[in-house]
């Protein structure tokens, strides 16, 4: 194994801080994105930059800049500023991205919604944002409609699919302006201070906020998070509501790779599909959306060999799902990303070369880390406390809620993840789980993915989640488990894995619990929150009847 100490990543003793190598940004993080994004596009104009597996649509570089200026126009002609606020819920058609390439050319900000949302989950952003225009979907165009009542503003609804009686279409948008050659996208004279994404938080512990992030900590975050090709053909399944959609999006069109784009929610037989369909190089996929790949009975049959390289994070990534996606592609890569939507990208990225088992990796290049107690002093190598980050371009606050934004964000800049983690002496940084779910049973402290972890290996396990059960003084830990569809396993082959592997304040005092389906969002997340409400009502029935 190399250490990457001394050579990607750097120790201050004095200050007990991490640092990230030098290396500055590949682009020039001084412009809008609208600016790099359409200079790219216009350099390799007959390359293949997106294909619809829903309708087998290519669109070339050159198509896609012309869409991009033809929106761009039309929506000027409006009469839109860089003094409006968009939002757009729409899942990943054809036309998504020369809308949201157009806005970012007209430097007007955008808050990017799932296209799944009710009508209560897009009010609360609605009322807070007050957007004078939306892009939505024509199958969210009811529950929008509620929304948009709910929140008391009067916005233009452009509809995305089939047309809809008395609203405009993307299409009518994308029309001939005889102007086209006259475009210049809008140059920021400081992009750091300019709003280009409103991007939520995700919302699986709590209500989203809306993230600020600027045009220059897109190009600096995004635009070289990762080492694509431009004959890489990528796939990531996540909407521009997830930070993975929007920075997949990014990175694969200036890195001049061919996205792959798919309008329906992941299935594993689905994702499965388009990689043999399509030869896909380079794909993204949450945990629990890889662990169902693993699990189903395609993958073992299904051609893998483009593969060059799979990426996962957005939430604890064990060593065993890393060694078995290796097993089946024994020439790609498998890397972890630990990021957060504040960054605007990646944290720390793991490579082949200097893996440990349970880690993310060591820091990107531009970015500080330390590790604090409970009283904000800094901890030692080893020690176990929250990681605090911070970056030459932060984020710009959460829209409307100063609180929050002071209490992530203090006055040295330092970022607070919310994250219990660890550095070890060579700089690589393993996460353990979020300040907010640690367990506390008995003035112990407990991991649930530790938990997790060890649940996950049983044969017939499909998915876990692990929380404590508020009781009188204390929390006891509980399991809500999803079975595979011939699993035959019960509440005591559970119990005794646990008892088997970890410690007695570690056991599931608060019970093992059997569901359908773990609730997710739309992007593979477990709403952990949703999960501890359904094991406290299951554990409040089960004793309510002893």
């Amino acid at each position: 194994m190399r250490s990457p100490r001394n050579t990607n990543t750097f120790y201050k003793a004095d200050t007990k801080t991490w640092i990230g190598s030098r290396t500055p940004p590949l682009y020039n993080p001084n412009q809008s994105l609208g600016e790099l994004i359409l200079a790219i596009l216009k350099k390799t104009p007959t390359k293949i930059t997106q294909i619809s597996a829903d309708s087998g649509a290519k669109v070339t570089c050159s198509e896609m800049r012309l869409r991009s200026i033809r929106i761009a126009q039309n929506l000027t002609a409006m009469g839109y500023t860089q003094q409006d606020v968009f939002a757009m819920a729409v899942r990943n058609g054809e036309l998504v991205a020369p809308t949201i390439f157009a806005c970012f050319a007209l430097g007007i900000p955008v808050n990017t919604l799932d296209g799944t949302f009710k009508h209560d989950e897009f009010s609360p952003m609605l009322e807070n944002i007050k957007p004078k225009l939306i892009f939505c979907d024509q199958e969210s165009l009811a529950e929008m409609q509620l929304a948009i009542k709910l929140a008391a503003i009067d916005p233009v609804v452009i509809v995305f699919g089939e047309k809809v009686d008395g609203y405009l279409h993307i299409e009518q948008l994308i029309k001939p302006t005889g102007r086209e050659h006259e475009f210049i996208p809008v140059h920021l004279d400081d992009a750091s201070s300019k709003l280009a994404i409103i991007i939520c938080s995700s919302g699986t512990t709590g209500r989203s906020k809306g993230v600020c992030l600027s045009h220059s900590i897109c190009i600096a975050s995004m635009a070289s998070m990762l080492d694509y090709e431009p004959t890489d053909i990528t796939l990531a399944f996540s909407s521009l509501y997830w930070l993975s959609g929007l920075a997949f999006l990014i990175l694969g069109t200036v890195s001049g790779a061919t996205r792959i784009i798919v309008r329906q929610p992941f299935e594993p037989a689905l994702a499965l599909s388009i990689i043999e369909r399509y030869r896909v190089s380079a794909a993204f996929f949450p945990p629990a959306n890889a662990v169902a790949l693993l699990k189903h009975p395609r993958m073992a049959t299904t051609d893998l060999s483009s593969i060059r390289l799979w990426l996962s994070g957005g939430a604890m990534v064990s060593t065993e799902m890393k060694r078995s996606f290796e097993a089946l592609t024994p020439t790609a890569s498998f890397i972890i990303g630990y990021g957060m939507s504040e960054v605007g990208g990646l944290v720390a990225l793991s490579d082949d070369d200097s893996y440990k088992d349970g880690s993310t990796g060591y820091l990107r290049a531009s970015c500080q880390a330390k590790v604090v107690d409970n009283a904000g002093n800094v901890l030692d190598i080893g020690q176990e406390g929250e990681i605090l980050v911070k970056l030459d371009y932060i984020f710009s606050g959460y829209y409307g809620n100063t609180k929050a934004t002071a209490e992530m964000l203090d006055d040295a800049g330092w970022l607070h993840t919310g994250d219990i983690g660890r550095f070890d002496e060579d700089g690589i940084l393993f996460i353990l789980d979020r300040k907010k779910d640690i367990i506390k049973y008995n003035n112990y402290q407990i991991s649930p993915s530790e938990i997790e972890r060890f649940i996950q290996q049983i044969p017939g396990v499909a998915n876990v989640s692990v929380a404590g059960v508020p009781v009188p003084g204390n929390e006891l830990p509980a399991a809500l488990v999803v079975k595979t569809s011939t699993a035959r396993i019960t509440e005591d082959d559970i119990h005794q894995t646990v008892e088997r592997n970890l410690s007695n304040y570690k056991q599931l005092r608060g019970g093992v619990y059997f569901t359908e389906a773990l609730p997710m969002t739309p992007s593979g997340k477990v709403v952990r929150r949703k999960c501890l409400d359904i094991m406290v009502q299951l554990y409040n029935n089960v004793n309510a009847l002893k």
